[in-house]
């Protein structure tokens, strides 16, 4: 009998198994043809504004080029802040909220407003990549599968991954680089019952990509056609080394201009709707610039053209030196304004720009060494998302299938980890992670999170206390605790906090005939605030043993608002992990 009851168990867990990975490939599958009508909707809106309204502003040519960004601003700006707010910016670190703190939950109207806002935004010279907005889509089609099938928080979470990684897989037909990036950046961790079927998903987003792509006619081998690669000599790595080091320093300040930007945008008192089309404004003057100095928009869009006339060989030092600045600055602006699009495509082309224009230097320096400067360039691109997301494995992966050069895996590897540690020396977060930061949210970048910090002081606190006042007589207290079950109390005078009581405090005392909670209270009390994370609390305890926590209000720590014990700890922990 016992033998029958293990075969049925097993026989409906591999049920589940199967049943789950066809959803990861319903997941994956629709997600490809997602990143298919996604890149055509780039297509469409692109010849929309540049060959249909540029061309009804012809008389004004060049100078519409100012416009057409800051009219495509205006359609964002309505779409996000009517429809959609977690649609704006760069969509990677509200799926990385959605899955550390919502059980996986994301709205599926998020698809529709994000496809629509980010191809406006990019087809209209917006400076964005596409992979934030697919990673957001998909991810956002994962959950919604999920939650039509009314899955459990981690199964949702595990389709949310699967959403993530087919998206990048169908967009970019990296399939490795989208389980990695899955596993790095969304889900954090790696386990058989999520990895398997995350590399379901991007298996079939990758395929459906390149069976339909293909038959349009579009090219599905790799993104970039790059020379062969040879490393000369093998002290040419020390050159990777200080590129590394470059291109760490490039993503620090790409980082910390994209929130300055941000925080601009944020201090100017005007409807959030209007912002995107100022920035849309300035975008389109510095594209004019570039313009009339190259005779190309090369900071408008994604801008793998312009890396492809990189590796063509049809850029000079003065311009790439330039771009890698120019793009800092008007993908900052396009995203800190509220546009809606991805950073890694701006990495790929700042790294490209600065890798390049390295090389370059080396080339004349030491011309026996260095004969190519397109490998720096190649390194340069992984390197400075490496830095910028610390996801240094996706990094290396991604550019190795986007170019098929397997040669230069070695130097690649190598400025990538320097560029993560020189960024990490100089910042605790990623370029991802400092938005949630910055809202008050902590996410680890390691592969799990450290949950006491994703769960504040207000989300466990009692608001109606019990309290107690100094002169309540100690065997009234104990006959308080013996009716209420509560073993600790604050202590009030004249509605002022003044102290802590707990059975603690006189549980050894044989006598307490004319004790009063004034005789045994601690008055060296621990308090907590609303906004403090409970590790945050924790640490304060400073390793004491510690079980009551009075809450108080922030301006004022004599005011009692609100009280937890080390047990609302422990279920709010439990709670979290079981999501």
């Amino acid at each position: 009998m016992e033998t029958v009851i293990k075969k049925e168990l097993q026989a409906e867990s591999m049920t589940d198994v199967v049943k789950f990975n066809l959803l990861a490939i319903i997941t994956g599958v629709t997600c490809g043809f997602i990143a298919i009508g996604f890149r055509y909707l780039i297509f469409g809106f692109n010849d929309l504004f540049f060959s249909g309204l540029g061309s009804a502003m012809g008389f004004i040519s060049p100078y519409y080029l100012i416009l057409i960004p800051a009219i495509g601003g205006i359609f964002v700006g309505f779409l996000t802040y009517y429809f959609a707010p977690e649609a704006k910016g760069h969509g990677v670190p509200e799926v990385m909220n959605a899955v550390a703190l919502q059980g996986g939950r994301i709205r599926p109207r998020v698809v529709a407003v994000k496809a629509l806002a980010s191809s406006i935004c990019i087809g209209s010279g917006g400076s964005a990549g596409r992979e934030g907005p697919i990673v957001q889509m998909g991810s956002a089609t994962g959950s919604t599968i999920a939650q039509l099938l009314r899955l459990t928080p981690y199964q949702t979470k595990i389709l949310v991954a699967c959403g993530a990684a087919g998206g990048i897989a169908g967009t970019f037909n990296t399939p490795i680089a989208g389980v990695l990036f899955s596993l790095e950046l969304i889900i954090r961790e790696l386990k058989i019952r999520s990895f398997t079927p995350i590399v379901i998903s991007s298996v079939f987003a990758t395929i459906v990509s390149r069976i339909f792509l293909g038959f349009l006619g579009i090219k599905t081998a790799f993104v970039f056609e790059v020379p062969p690669y040879t490393l000369k000599t093998p002290y040419e790595i020390v050159f990777y080394l200080f590129l590394g080091l470059l291109a760490g320093a490039v993503a620090l300040t790409y980082t910390k201009t994209l929130y300055r930007f941000e925080d601009f945008f944020e201090a100017i008192k005007i409807p959030e709707y209007i912002k995107p089309s100022i920035g849309g404004f300035i975008v389109g003057m510095i594209g004019l610039v570039v313009f009339l100095t190259t005779g190309k928009t090369h900071t408008f869009g994604v801008g793998y053209e312009s890396i492809e006339m990189l590796f063509r060989g049809e850029l000079v030092f003065e311009v790439v030196l330039a771009l890698v600045f120019l793009k800092i600055l008007a993908t900052s602006i396009t995203l800190g304004s509220g546009g809606s699009g991805g950073i890694f495509a701006p990495s790929l082309f700042i790294g490209s720009m600065l890798g390049a224009a390295y090389g370059m230097v080396l080339q004349m320096l030491f011309p026996t060494v260095v004969s190519n400067h397109i490998a720096y360039a190649i390194v340069g691109m992984a390197a400075v998302f490496a830095g910028a997301s610390r996801a240094t494995l996706t990094s290396t992966i991604i550019v190795f299938e986007m170019t098929g050069d397997y040669a230069i895996i070695l130097p690649l590897m190598f400025a990538c980890v320097i560029s993560c540690t020189f960024f990490k020396i100089f910042s605790e977060d990623t370029i991802y992670t400092l938005k949630l930061r910055r809202r008050g949210i902590i996410i680890e970048q390691e592969m799990d999170v450290n949950l006491m910090r994703t769960i504040r002081v207000r989300d466990i606190m009692k608001r109606e206390i019990d309290t107690v006042t100094e002169d309540t007589p100690v065997s009234e207290l104990s006959k308080r605790i013996s009716k209420t079950g509560h073993m600790g109390f604050p202590v009030v005078r004249d509605g002022k906090l003044v102290g802590m009581v707990t059975h603690s405090d006189f549980e050894n005392i044989e006598d307490t005939r004319g004790l009063y909670v004034l005789d045994i209270m601690t008055t060296d009390v621990i308090k907590a605030y609303p906004d403090e994370t409970l590790e945050d609390v924790i640490m304060k305890s400073g390793g004491r043993d510690i079980s009551h926590f009075p809450v108080v209000d922030p301006s004022d720590d004599s005011k009692l608002i609100g009280f937890f014990t080390k047990g609302d700890i422990i279920r709010a922990y439990t709670r979290k992990r079981m999501e």
